[in-house]
């Protein structure tokens, strides 16, 4: 009787330790985050049901860390404000630098449009251009020491009657620098977030972080984010804010715009763009480079007249493979006439041998 209830036993201790070990040997993760109004806490929670409840990873605001030694992985999240992730972020950062050195990153940012909500022009400074996916990159440069696998933008979302008085001037004073309109101008709501970045992000810390196959049908957690419609609850006609569309040509007496897609990745496009500048006659001024895209004035004199065109190639993680380049003019109709054929001759050239997409 014994000899047959021994390997019994020991059958069913293996079989307790197979789970067992392999939980142990998972990586254990954190995601810290930093919110304002609670859209980033929504996120959040978003990631970690797409990672994977049955996986080893706690959420926590700041104020409720103690430490960060027993964590593998960490992963911070920040809402964003002045350009750029929040106070508190960016001081828990400096606190940790030398522990988060050591550890396996991943940054997202809860931002307003992800990808290029518009050109603003301060008094005396040349313009630039508000791109949310571009706000960690300061982090990047201050801190050279931590290492990110994983980057996100999202964009977000802001109900306008709720805001405090500090984000109410800095709005305001945003509708005034802005050279495109404001758009949450009429809206109570302005909801940027694109949910396939979210999902494209959580599913990329599933791969590069814990080594697993990412996760099908993502759609069914899309309930964690408390999308907020219709835009304007006194005007049900005003829909949600979208951004820009990935193909659109608009010209104004107030700006020539025009953008397109194409096979490409970012550092072959930015070598044709500069190909483009050197063969037309044109300076080309980096302005901002980022993980994501880069920022340009192109320049160059017609009638006695330095004539700028803003060039903005990036990358979107919904739509790999591609790049998406913008041109904008800001130069009245009758004085761009040559500067659209400029444009026109450089979008040729990012389009050739069919590179381009609908």
């Amino acid at each position: 009787m014994k000899r047959r209830i021994v390997p019994v036993v020991m059958a069913l201790v293996a079989l307790l330790l197979i789970p067992y070990g392999a939980f142990a040997a998972e990586k254990k993760g954190l995601l810290v985050y930093d919110s304002i109004y609670g859209s980033t806490v929504e996120v959040a929670y978003w990631i970690k049901a797409i990672i994977g409840h049955e996986h080893r990873l706690d959420v926590k605001s700041i104020p409720q860390i103690t430490t960060l030694e027993p964590y593998d992985y960490i992963i911070l999240g920040s809402a964003t404000r002045n350009e750029g992730p929040l106070k508190g972020m960016h001081e828990f950062i400096e606190a940790n630098r030398s522990v988060l050195a050591e550890k396996e990153l991943c940054f997202f940012l809860v931002c307003g449009d992800s990808d290029e909500t518009q050109v603003l022009t301060y008094p005396g400074k040349p313009a630039h251009l508000i791109a949310g996916r571009n706000y960690l990159q300061p982090i990047y440069d201050r801190y050279p020491e931590l290492k990110y696998t994983c980057i996100g933008g999202f964009g977000g979302r802001q109900v306008m009657t709720s805001l405090g008085m500090t984000d109410r001037l800095q709005i305001k004073l945003l509708e005034k620098l802005a050279k495109e309109g404001a758009v949450w101008i009429g809206r109570e709501i302005w909801e940027s977030l694109v949910v396939e970045r979210v999902e494209a992000f959580a599913n990329e810390v599933r791969v590069k972080v814990l080594g697993l196959e990412p996760r099908e049908n993502v759609e069914q957690f899309r309930g964690y984010w408390d999308s907020l419609q219709p835009a304007n609850r006194s005007d049900l006609s005003l829909k949600k804010f979208k951004p820009k569309p990935w193909t659109e040509k608009v010209s104004t007496d107030k700006i020539y715009y025009s953008r397109s897609r194409f096979t490409a990745d970012l550092e072959p496009a930015i070598a044709m763009i500069e190909a483009w500048a050197r063969d037309s006659g044109y300076e080309l001024r980096p302005q901002v480079k980022s993980f994501f895209n880069v920022y340009y004035h192109a320049a160059k004199t017609y009638g006695g007249k330095e004539r700028i065109i803003h060039i903005v190639p990036s990358t979107m993680p919904e739509d790999p493979g591609t790049v998406h380049i913008s041109f904008r003019s800001y130069d009245k109709p009758e004085e761009r006439t040559e500067v659209e054929k400029d444009i026109n001759a450089a979008e040729a050239l990012l389009w050739a041998d069919g590179r381009k997409l609908p």
